[in-house]
């Protein structure tokens, strides 16, 4: 079967969580409706009811959907998740604010969820396609997190990017047989030609190195 381009090329993303149900129960019993209105819509408190294996079900769905859009909640909100029950008893997706944002940002158009609790754990994991960006993808607003020290990070990332893309433009011009050519002091007086043809070596590999310094800081300040 051939998948459609728009799939072919698209990345999955997977997230699950598990939470104990009597941690929901011992916050439900500590702070009441205030813990169910800063983790719930309006709507999904009317089906919780406070009843700790329903929240604890919910919770973990939240959770499950964060981890999908690559932030977490904390990099979210937990009202910007909402889980809905079709008629079917489906459980449904819908995004709002910052993780609706996050959602457009990665072309991802659905995310599906799947719940299961029992007396002593809730569980739920979630997918989706995203058919947008690379290995990762940054939030909107990663600047606003980030810390001086991260801020240079990022920007010392972003030059050896683009110092990447000029090469790799360059070597597109370059005609085969100038870098075929049986006297390469042509190009580069006093080189041989293995230094020319791994010029872009070291830059590649510091490209790599601040890619993965950055996207690991990124990461704890997503957290914050």
């Amino acid at each position: 079967m051939q998948l459609p381009a728009e799939v072919a090329g698209s990345i999955s993303e997977v997230g699950i969580d598990i939470i104990k149900v009597d941690r929901i129960r011992a916050s439900i019993e500590r702070f009441g409706e205030r813990f169910a209105k800063r983790v719930l819509t309006a709507h999904e408190q009317r089906y919780v009811r406070m009843r700790p294996e329903t929240f604890a079900g919910r919770w973990a769905a939240k959770e499950a959907v964060s981890k999908v859009l690559g932030l977490g909640v904390r990099g979210i909100g937990w009202r910007d998740i909402e889980v809905e029950r079709l008629p079917t008893g489906q459980p449904h997706v819908r995004l709002h604010g910052r993780a609706a944002a996050r959602a457009e940002q990665l072309g991802m158009d659905r995310i599906a969820l799947s719940i299961s609790h029992e007396s002593d754990y809730a569980v739920a994991i979630a997918f989706g396609i995203r058919t947008t960006g690379g290995r990762y993808v940054f939030p909107l607003d990663i600047e606003e997190r980030l810390d001086d020290r991260e801020k240079r990070l990022l920007a010392r990332m972003e030059r050896l990017r683009e110092l990447h893309e000029a090469n790799a433009a360059l070597d597109a011009v370059l005609p085969e047989a100038v870098l075929s050519a049986a006297e390469p002091e042509a190009i580069l007086p006093g080189a041989e030609p293995e230094a020319i043809l791994s010029a872009a070596e070291p830059e590649a590999e510091a490209m790599a190195e601040a890619e993965a310094e950055a996207a690991s800081t990124m990461a704890e300040a997503g957290e914050r």
